[in-house]
């Protein structure tokens, strides 16, 4: 069985090594990590959810926000990044990620959730998300 649930401080150590496992060119180290997930754990804006299965071990997580736009009409929720480990694939956990996602958007009256992605397009399709833009991103030298 697996439950979903906000994330909270004691996942660290499992979900820093879901985070290793997400296909990025820049993975955080640990000072980055410890620093994005106490970011997330105390703003009310963003949204950390993680699958655990019987007995405790993390298979998954959802990580995204809410922010105000203009071109939406309202506040919009963006999925940063989804992994479910790879043993687990194909059982529902993703769908049950993203569902959970888009009732916490819809409780903070968002109109609208996006995500950027080339890889599962067919996942989200699957769950009702369209293609409506492309997606560019520039990385910037650190400060």
């Amino acid at each position: 069985m697996i439950a979903i649930r906000h994330a909270i401080t004691t996942d660290a150590r499992e979900l820093a090594e879901l985070v290793a496992a997400f296909p990025t060119p820049t993975p955080p180290d640990a000072h980055a990590f410890s620093h994005a997930l106490e970011a997330k754990l105390s703003d009310s804006r963003s949204c950390l959810l993680v699958a655990e299965e019987d007995g405790g071990r993390l298979m998954g997580y959802v990580a995204g926000h809410c922010h105000d736009t203009f071109y939406a009409g309202g506040q919009t929720a963006w999925v940063d990044e989804i992994l479910v480990v790879e043993p687990a694939r194909s059982r529902g956990i993703g769908k049950r990620l993203m569902q959970a996602f888009e009732a916490w958007a819809h409780a903070r009256k968002c109109v609208l959730v996006s995500l950027a992605t080339r890889g599962a397009a067919g996942f989200y399709g699957r769950l009702g998300y369209e293609s409506k833009a492309a997606y560019y991103k520039k990385y910037l030298s650190p400060p």
